[in-house]
């Protein structure tokens, strides 16, 4: 049942499909879009197949689904995941994630899901990635949820009530799952930590208290790696610029980002879903705050399920001027991380690289 209150946040409806796909099938970069997903059709060929498609799980199922599996194919060496026996059908959960690409920790989720459950969940994203009309349609057409990220600090506030409203309303009544990163923004420095106020937000949609409210979202920590983070040279070069106080996002950034995290050799991927959170593991002990003892929760559970890569383990014995764990490593591997060091050209923009490979090390071992 289609409920107008969400209508300025919500993805579009299946009867509002048709009008967006015009719109990409029109988009001037459609043919190389289509030549990627589809190597052997034509243009004209995909765009038949695209009008053909009748609803956002036909459209998901079909040349989301497709898309996804291409990039797998042509820029990792491998992509694994695991815990998805621990997801029931026709059950809705709230996958909280960390957050390393745009828009691939998602909808490598969603892929796994149209393997195992046949259903994908929705995705909260920031209003900055519906910049540009091709990203609105785009977005939309696969189950986006846009939470703004501006305004005043009582427009912002309710503007998160609206987004939790929407969330355990989907959750809860119309039994879909949703997809939100541990905290806004990537993570850059490799440390994945959850921002209580995440969690803050989680129960201001709900009439219940606070912890009920939590525990109704059936919670599943997701945890996603790469051997080579697509964007590693870009988030580099933004955390130089804001430790000197200068950084300004250029106004296509986010679309470069998107870009590279799509085309960009990822090695190895793994993404891992965790068992849903317990109402018991959720709550606090006497004298913690709830926000805190969940995201420290949270952490936990998402750090220990981070897959730890040849680079990480590289990074970390760079770091410390050890050989700890050399053979976790290959010469290959070592080979390639110093050509990516050179890249930098900056003692303190390579330092930066490595602890950010490094620091996922670092938060296993003080689990």
């Amino acid at each position: 049942m289609n409920d107008n209150r969400f209508d300025d946040i919500r993805p579009y409806y299946d009867s509002e499909l048709p009008e967006a796909l015009k719109r990409i099938a029109a988009w001037e970069l459609f043919p190389q879009v289509a030549r990627f997903i589809y190597p052997d059709l034509s243009a004209d060929e995909a765009r038949k197949r695209l009008y053909e498609t009748e609803t956002i799980h036909g459209l998901q199922s079909t040349f989301m689904n497709d898309a996804i599996k291409r990039i797998i194919d042509n820029t990792t060496s491998g992509f694994t995941y695991t815990g998805a026996d621990h997801l029931k059908r026709g059950q809705s959960y709230l996958f909280i994630s960390n957050h390393r690409d745009i828009t691939l920790d998602a909808f490598l989720l969603q892929h796994v899901l149209i393997e195992r459950k046949g259903q994908t969940s929705y995705i909260v994203f920031g209003d900055n990635l519906l910049s540009l009309p091709i990203m609105t349609d785009l977005f939309r057409s696969n189950r986006l949820i846009r939470t703004d990220r501006g305004g005043t600090r009582r427009a912002y506030y309710l503007g998160l009530q609206h987004l939790s409203e929407y969330m355990h309303y989907l959750i809860e009544q119309e039994h879909q799952s949703v997809w939100i990163a541990q905290r806004n923004g990537r993570g850059k420095d490799g440390i994945d930590r959850t921002a209580p106020a995440i969690i803050k937000m989680l129960a201001l949609g709900s009439n219940q208290d606070s912890l009920q409210a939590l525990v109704n979202l059936h919670i599943v920590p997701m945890s996603i790696s790469y051997e080579w983070d697509p964007c590693d040279l870009m988030k580099v070069n933004e955390l130089y610029q804001s430790r000197q106080g200068e950084y300004h996002k250029a106004p296509d950034e986010d679309l470069n980002s998107v870009v590279t995290g799509i085309i960009a050799p990822k090695g190895k991927v793994h993404l891992s879903i965790g068992t849903p959170m317990t109402r018991a593991e959720l709550c606090p002990p006497e004298g913690v705050e709830l926000a805190d003892h969940v995201a420290t929760q949270l952490d936990r559970r998402i750090q220990g399920a981070y897959s730890l890569m040849s680079t990480n383990y590289l990074a970390y014995d760079m770091l410390n001027g050890t050989h700890k764990y050399h053979n976790k490593y290959t010469e290959k591997i070592k080979h390639q991380f110093e050509q990516r060091l050179e890249q930098l050209a900056h003692p303190e923009k390579q330092q930066i690289l490595i602890e950010m490979y490094a620091n996922p090390v670092i938060s296993a071992l003080k689990l």
